[in-house]
C-alpha cells in the first residue's frame, strides 16, 4: 500500500511518464481481471439467512453453489462417483464401510476427519438443530456409525437397505462442521459461504485449499429469480452472466436465430400433478383416470415448451432412465374414453351446462402451481382448457410452493403442479417413496396403498437389480392406475450465459452447478 501511494504521489509531482502509465494501466486490469465474479439466475433462493445443507431443500442449492459436498456423488452418466469418500462397499446387507479423502479440509482450514462426518450425519436426528432432516434419515435408516480410525467409518442400517449409497448422494447428506459467528455454514466444497438473503440472494467466495483444487473464479452470487422472463431481461441488461432455467419459447427463438450462448440437457424431472385422493372429487379413482385421459400430453409439450423442452411423460421415469423405466406403460390422450368411464361411473352433465356432477353436485377441481419454471404456468392454463373439454370445469391459480403443499394436504385444494427430480440420487426409490408411500412427510395426497408399501420396502431390502426392477415396474404400474400422482412430461432444462461463461455443463439431476472450472472468461 505504502508503494501505492507513493506512486501516486509522484504522479502528482512529477507527472507520469507514457510507459509508466501502461504499466500502471496493466497492473490496474489485473487487479481488476483477479475479481471474477459470476451471477447467476436461479429460480428459488435460500430459506433462511443461513440455510442449513442438512435441512429440508437447502441441500440443493448448497451443492449447486459449491459450499457442501456429499460422500459420493452422481456422475453425468448417473453413476455413482467417489467424493468425500474416496472408496465405498457394501459388507453386509446392513453394513457400509467408506474409506475418506485424507486431503479434504472444510472452510475454516480444519482436515476433515471421520469423527467429524459421524457428528455431521447425527445432527439430522437432532430436533431444534438447524440441521435436522427426518425425511432424509429415514430414507437412510442408519442404526450406528461406528469411527475406524481418522478415514474410515462403518455405517450399519436399521434395516436391509440398498438404496443406502444411494442416498448418500443427495444434496441434504453434506457433510457440514458446526458452523461460527464468522463463517455460519462450514463445508467443504470449492465455495465458501458468506451471506443469504432469505428468497434472494446467496453468495459465495472460492476456497484457494479446495481438495480438487483452486477455483478460477473469486466470487459467485445467485439471484433468485422467480419468473424466468426477468430473469432474460436481467441477462440481457448485463446483471447477471447465467440464466439457468431460460423461457423455453426465448430460448427457441435464439436456436432458430442462431444467436446466444445456448446449454441444454435432458434431466430425469417430472412435470406432475399430485392429487389430493384421500377425499373431495378426486377420491373417485374413475375421475382421476379420467383427468390423466383429457390431458393432451404431445400438445402441452409443445405449447408449454417450444419443442425444445422435453418429452411426454409415459410413467413416473424418463425413457433415458433406462435401467428403471417401465418402457411397457403408456399415458394416453383419449377424450372419448375419458367420457366414457365419467358416463359410467355416474359423473354426467345432467342440467346441460357443459359441466358434469359427482354425487349431485357440479365438479370444480382447484388447480394451483406456482412461479420459479416457465412452463408450469402455460400448463396449467392448457390443463384447464383440456379438462373442459371433457366436462370438467377446473379453477387454476399461482400460489407459493409450500402453502400449494399446505392446502392440498387440507383438501383445500384439488391438484397441485408440481415439478421434481424424480432420481436425484440415480435410484428409483426416492421419488415415490418420498410422495406416494403411505404416511410419508411428502404424501400430500393422503394415498394409501398397502401393495405400493410393501413394494417400495422390498425394492431396499433386495440387492439384486433385476429384482429390484420387478418391484419397481410394478410400482410404476399402481401409480400410473391409481394416480395419486399424474404424470405430465419430462423436462429438458435449457440455460443461456452471457457468452463468457466457461466449465458450465447441465447435469441430468440438477443438482451440481458450481465446479472448480466453472469460469467467465473475456
Amino acid at each position: 500500500m505504502k508503494k501505492w501511494n507513493l506512486t501516486s504521489a509522484l504522479t502528482v509531482l512529477m507527472g507520469l511518464s507514457a510507459v509508466a502509465a501502461t504499466g500502471l494501466a496493466a497492473t490496474t486490469q489485473r487487479v481488476a481481471a483477479a475479481d471474477k465474479t459470476l451471477r447467476i439466475a436461479v429460480p428459488f433462493g435460500p430459506k433462511s439467512s443461513a440455510p442449513d445443507p442438512r435441512a429440508r431443500q437447502n441441500g440443493w442449492l448448497s451443492n449447486r453453489a459449491g459450499v457442501s459436498e456429499t460422500l459420493i456423488g452422481l456422475g453425468h452418466d448417473m453413476t455413482m462417483q467417489p467424493r468425500l469418500a474416496e472408496t465405498f462397499q457394501n459388507v453386509s446387507p446392513t453394513e457400509w464401510r467408506l474409506v475418506l479423502r485424507s486431503d479434504v479440509r472444510f472452510h475454516d482450514g480444519t482436515p476433515m476427519t471421520a469423527e467429524d462426518v459421524k457428528a455431521s450425519f447425527e445432527k439430522l436426528d437432532i430436533e431444534g438443530h438447524p440441521g435436522h432432516n427426518p425425511r432424509l434419515s429415514r430414507l437412510l435408516g442408519i442404526e450406528s456409525i461406528t469411527v475406524e480410525g481418522d478415514n474410515a467409518l462403518l455405517f450399519k442400517t436399521r434395516k436391509p437397505n440398498s438404496a443406502f449409497l444411494w442416498s448418500l448422494t443427495e444434496p441434504s447428506a453434506a457433510v457440514m462442521k458446526e458452523g461460527t459467528e464468522e463463517l455460519p455454514l462450514i463445508g467443504t466444497g470449492p465455495f465458501v459461504f458468506v451471506s443469504a438473503e432469505t428468497d434472494k440472494s446467496y453468495e459465495t467466495r472460492k476456497f484457494a485449499d479446495y481438495w480438487g483444487g483452486e477455483p478460477k473464479l473469486d466470487r459467485i452470487v445467485m439471484d433468485a429469480l422467480s419468473d424466468p422472463s426477468v430473469a432474460k431481461l436481467a441477462l440481457q441488461a448485463g446483471d447477471v452472466d447465467l440464466v439457468t432455467n431460460y423461457p423455453e419459447p426465448d430460448f427457441a427463438a435464439l436456436k432458430e436465430a442462431g444467436d446466444g450462448q445456448l446449454f441444454s440437457n435432458p434431466t430425469t424431472r417430472l412435470f406432475f400433478f399430485q392429487v389430493r385422493t384421500a377425499d373431495g372429487p378426486l377420491a373417485n379413482k374413475a375421475l382421476r383416470q379420467a383427468v390423466s385421459l383429457g390431458l393432451d400430453r404431445d400438445t402441452i409439450v409443445v405449447a408449454s415448451l417450444s419443442g425444445v423442452g422435453g418429452e411426454k411423460a409415459n410413467s413416473i421415469f424418463p425413457a433415458s432412465m433406462a435401467s428403471w423405466a417401465n418402457k411397457n406403460l403408456t399415458l394416453d390422450y383419449d377424450p372419448v374414453k375419458a367420457a366414457a368411464l365419467l358416463d359410467e361411473a355416474g359423473i354426467k352433465d345432467t342440467n346441460g351446462d357443459g359441466n358434469r356432477e359427482l354425487n349431485g353436485e357440479e365438479i370444480t377441481l382447484k388447480l394451483r402451481s406456482y412461479e420459479g419454471r416457465a412452463a408450469l404456468r402455460p400448463t396449467l392454463e392448457i390443463t384447464q382448457a383440456l379438462l373442459q373439454q371433457i366436462g370438467i370445469k377446473a379453477e387454476i391459480a399461482m400460489g407459493e410452493y409450500d402453502a400449494n403443499n399446505e392446502a392440498l394436504k387440507a383438501g383445500e385444494i384439488d391438484m397441485h403442479l408440481q415439478a421434481w427430480g424424480t432420481a436425484p440420487q440415480g435410484d428409483p426409490d426416492y421419488f415415490p417413496s418420498t410422495l406416494a408411500e403411505s404416511g410419508v412427510s411428502y404424501n400430500f395426497s393422503g394415498y394409501a396403498n398397502p401393495e405400493l408399501d410393501a413394494l417400495l420396502a422390498k425394492g431396499r431390502e433386495n440387492f439384486d437389480d433385476e429384482v429390484r426392477k420387478s418391484h419397481y415396474d410394478r410400482v410404476q404400474e399402481i401409480i400410473n392406475e391409481d394416480l395419486p400422482l399424474i404424470p405430465v412430461f419430462h423436462k429438458t432444462q435449457v440455460s443461456v450465459g452471457n457468452g463468457k461463461v466457461e466449465g458450465y455443463a447441465i447435469h441430468p439431476a440438477e443438482t451440481y452447478l458450481v465446479t472448480p472450472d466453472l469460469d467467465l472468461v473475456d
